[in-house]
């Protein structure tokens, strides 16, 4: 009895370990954090920061649930406005690079999908790169869990 529960121990070791070790530098899966560096007009000022939680469905591919928090703040007034998206987006690793599109789940009025094209960071569990959409951004992910 003894025996067989070493083994069943040393079996579920070697499994997750295994599991462990196909997680490699392309695994995406998880809940990310993003902000971007400011960006906009002489008149509006803008910037982004949002939570993307990624979940792998084959190789390289991932389903993208994005919530994007849009600052807006008028340079001449002060006024500020925020815009929160909801998106659905694919993730696509491409080489070394991690390629994000997106539509938006519920429309809002003014607002375009965001994309967003990355590559490892020097930091681990870091994506950098740069939103590409109706603005453009240099984009930090970092990864929560």
């Amino acid at each position: 009895m003894r025996g067989m529960m070493i083994a069943a121990a040393l079996l579920a070791a070697c499994s997750a370990t295994t599991q462990a070790g196909a997680q490699g530098a392309d695994d995406y899966a998880g809940t990310w954090a993003f902000q971007t560096t400011l960006y906009g007009s002489q008149q509006v000022g803008a910037y982004m920061s949002g939570v993307a939680v990624m979940s792998r469905t084959g190789a390289g591919r991932y389903d993208i649930r994005l919530m994007a928090n849009e600052r807006l703040v008028n340079r001449l007034t002060g006024e500020t406005r925020l815009l929160v998206a909801h998106q659905t987006c694919t993730g696509e690793q491409i080489g070394a690079q991690f390629s994000i599109t997106c539509q938006l789940a519920e429309p809002l009025e003014g607002y375009q999908p965001d994309n967003f094209l990355l590559q490892q960071g020097e930091e681990a569990g870091q994506l950098v790169g740069v939103l590409d959409s109706a603005n453009h951004a240099q984009v930090t992910f970092t990864r929560m869990r």
